[in-house]
C-alpha cells in the first residue's frame, strides 16, 4: 500500500470515526437528560442513569451516573484527536498532490536518430510527501489505545443496556400483573425495544422526565450502541493501516 493510498484510507476511517462517535455521544445524551430525573429515587446517592438501570418493589431506579458519563462524554476525548488527523491527511490527499512536489517523476534522457538528445519527465503516480517512520509509530500506539478504549465503551455500553432491559421486564411483570402463561412472554419473547417502548408510555413518574412528552429510547439507546460498534471497528481498521506503513517504511 503506498502512502497516498494509506492517507486517503485513514481520512475515510477518521471521518466515520468522528460522525459515529458524534452520533453516539447525541443519541446516550438524549435519553440520559429525559430519563435521569425519572430514575433517580436513590436516597444518598445519584442513581439517574438509563443503563444499569435496577428494578425494585416500588421504583424502577437507574444505574450510577459514571456509566452514563461514561458512554456519553467518553468519545468525545477521541473526537478531538481524530478531528486533528482528519484535518492533517484530508489536507495532504487534497492539496499536496495537486502540487508539484506531490507528484512522483522519473527523468530519462532520450536520443533521436537525428543524435540530437532530449529529456523526458514522466509522471508515474500521484503520491504524498513522505512522512518519517516515528510519526507512523507514535500514530499508530495512539489509535492502537484508541482501538481498546472505544473497544470497552461499546462493551460496557452494550451491558448496560441489556442488564436495564432485564431488570425492566420484572418491573413491566408488576405493572401490568402478569401471572402464569403471560410471562414468557415479556421475559422471552419481547424485545429489548418492545421493553424500552413500554418504559416510555407506561413510567409511572414519568412526568419528572426532564424533555417533555415521549421519546424513543430504545431507538435512541441502539443507535448509540451501533455508533459505537462503528468506532471501533473504524479505530480497528486505522490502526492496521497505521501498523503496516510503519512497517514498510521500516524495512
Amino acid at each position: 500500500m503506498d502512502q497516498l493510498s494509506a492517507e486517503k484510507r485513514l481520512s475515510l476511517a477518521y471521518l466515520l470515526v468522528i460522525a459515529a462517535g458524534a452520533a453516539s455521544s447525541i443519541s446516550t445524551g438524549v435519553a440520559w437528560s429525559h430519563w435521569y430525573r425519572t430514575l433517580d429515587q436513590c436516597v444518598g446517592r445519584n442513581c439517574s442513569c438509563i443503563i444499569y438501570g435496577t428494578h425494585t418493589m416500588q421504583y424502577f431506579l437507574g444505574g450510577g451516573q459514571a456509566p452514563c458519563i461514561w458512554v456519553t462524554f467518553g468519545p468525545l476525548i477521541y473526537l478531538f484527536f481524530t478531528i486533528g488527523l482528519i484535518c492533517f491527511h484530508g489536507y495532504r490527499v487534497l492539496f499536496t498532490t495537486k502540487s508539484p512536489s506531490g507528484r512522483s517523476t522519473r527523468t530519462m534522457l532520450a536520443k533521436l536518430d537525428t543524435g540530437e538528445s532530449v529529456q523526458i519527465e514522466a509522471i508515474s503516480q500521484e503520491t504524498t510527501s513522505h512522512l518519517p517512520t516515528a510519526y507512523w509509530i507514535i500514530v499508530s500506539t495512539i489509535t492502537s489505545f484508541f482501538t481498546i478504549y472505544s473497544l470497552i465503551h461499546f462493551i460496557i455500553y452494550l451491558d448496560g443496556y441489556y442488564h436495564t432491559c432485564n431488570q425492566y421486564r420484572s418491573t413491566l411483570e408488576r405493572l401490568l400483573s402478569l401471572h402464569g402463561s403471560a410471562l414468557p412472554v415479556i421475559h422471552q419473547r419481547l424485545s429489548c425495544s418492545g421493553i424500552f417502548d413500554f418504559m416510555d408510555y407506561m413510567q409511572t413518574d414519568s412526568g419528572n422526565a426532564y424533555r417533555d412528552g415521549i421519546i424513543n429510547t430504545g431507538a435512541c439507546l441502539i443507535i448509540g450502541i451501533v455508533s459505537s460498534f462503528f468506532s471501533w471497528t473504524a479505530f480497528l481498521s486505522t490502526s492496521v493501516i497505521n501498523i503496516m506503513v510503519a512497517r514498510r517504511n521500516n524495512e
